[in-house]
Formats: C-alpha cells, sequence, structure tokens
C-alpha cells in the first residue's frame, strides 16, 4: 500500500512538471484571437485549423469585432491578438500584415453597369453608395468618400452599416452600390454582381489586414501563434 502510494505521488508530481513545462513553452492555455468579418474569407478559418491542429491543449476563444473595437480591446488587455482592417498599426500596438487585396464595386445584378468587365470608379456617380460606418472602420470609410472625391462626385446618398456582409446584403437587395473588398465574392449572396475598378491613378487604397497584438505581451503561447501568422503572411 505504501509503495503504490509513492508511485501515485511520484506520477503526480511528474504529471505537474509536464503540465508547468507545457505551459512554459506555450502549448497549453487559452488565447482571446479578435478578428474582423471578412477575415473569414481570407485564410483565417483555415490557418487557425492548422494551428489547432499542431496546438491541440492550446485553446482558441474567438471574437468578432470591428477593427476599432478590437484595438480598444488589444490596449486593455481583453485581447491577446486581433486581425483588424487597419493601413497601418495604432500607437502602442505592432502590427504584421496578413491581407491585402483590392476594392470591386458591388452592384445589384440587374444593374446595368453589372454587365461591364472593369468600370471607371466615376462611372458610380449619381448612385446611392453604401460602405461600413465611421465608427466601424474609419480609415476605409475616410479613403472610399476620398477616391470618390478624388473622381469627381460626392456619394450622395451615403447608406452606412456595421459590416461588410450587411454592404453586399443590402446592394443584392437593388437599394444602393458599394465599393468592397475583393474577398466577399466568395460570400455567395445571390443579387449582388462584382466587377473591378478602373483604378490608374491609383484613387482607391489597397484593403489591408494587419495582425495586431501588444509587443511587451510576454505570453509564449502567444509567440506560437504569431509563428503561424508569420508563415501565412504574403512575401515582403
Amino acid at each position: 500500500q505504501v509503495a503504490f502510494q509513492r508511485m501515485a505521488a511520484l506520477e503526480q508530481a511528474a504529471q505537474a512538471l509536464r503540465e508547468a513545462r507545457d505551459a512554459a513553452s506555450g502549448q497549453v492555455g487559452r488565447l482571446a484571437v479578435g478578428f474582423a468579418g471578412t477575415m473569414l474569407y481570407r485564410g483565417l478559418p483555415q490557418m487557425l485549423r492548422r494551428f489547432q491542429a499542431a496546438h491541440p491543449r492550446l485553446a482558441l476563444t474567438l471574437r468578432e469585432l470591428s477593427s476599432s473595437e478590437q484595438i480598444v480591446e488589444l490596449k486593455h488587455g481583453r485581447l491577446d491578438v486581433g486581425f483588424a482592417h487597419v493601413a497601418h498599426a495604432p500607437a502602442g500596438l505592432v502590427g504584421l500584415l496578413v491581407s491585402s487585396q483590392a476594392f470591386v464595386a458591388c452592384l445589384p445584378a440587374a444593374h446595368a453597369l453589372a454587365r461591364r468587365r472593369r468600370l471607371p470608379l466615376a462611372a458610380l456617380a449619381g448612385e446611392p453608395l453604401a460602405l461600413v460606418s465611421r465608427e466601424v472602420s474609419p480609415d476605409y470609410h475616410a479613403r472610399i468618400l476620398h477616391a470618390c472625391q478624388a473622381a469627381g462626385f460626392a456619394p450622395q446618398p451615403l447608406h452606412e452599416l456595421r459590416h461588410w456582409l450587411s454592404v453586399v446584403s443590402l446592394v443584392s437587395q437593388g437599394l444602393g452600390v458599394a465599393l468592397v473588398p475583393a474577398a466577399l465574392q466568395q460570400a455567395g449572396l445571390a443579387g449582388a454582381a462584382f466587377v473591378p475598378v478602373a483604378d490608374p491613378h491609383g484613387e482607391l487604397p489597397r484593403y489591408e489586414t494587419r495582425c495586431l497584438w501588444q509587443p511587451a505581451r510576454d505570453q509564449p503561447a502567444l509567440g506560437l501563434l504569431l509563428q503561424a501568422v508569420r508563415e501565412g503572411a504574403p512575401a515582403g
């Protein structure tokens, strides 16, 4: 009986040592990951699935948040990492470019312009424009409006929504046109057509997504996730 108890105690000690070692190396624990909805069409689920397969004891908690909400949560330590649509890393955070895509015109499928192979941006003049609100994505809200002004028109009326998928859904119902990230073509919403935009003068920005985190956040598990992100990031 005494020998059995000693063996059990030794096994418990060994298990505790293994767990401590795994925790120190980042193999066990939990990470809070924020993401903007369009990342569901830019390879994020596949990357996270591969990461989970490689680190099955490391749990990921996913939170869909706007880019501005993610920045607030990261700075307050309520997220470990975020995937936000920003042109540069905000002050206090480090950013890694993980996606860069063009904007395309999104039109009701029955619209006369929907059959064009390519559109000049000015072709959208006079059309009701839908886009994400300034509160949700202030950077791209401002840059899209600036691009329209550079093309010679100010969109009126202007429909502001909280999600890019809502923008595409509204367009599919015939209530406006939009400029949306190209990845949303994969959403498969009936009634919406997508047409590339001729942009010889670079009026439209690229729609960039960055992985963001606090540089002072010393967490082995975070290091493992960032390594996986770097391996999947675009070259250059």
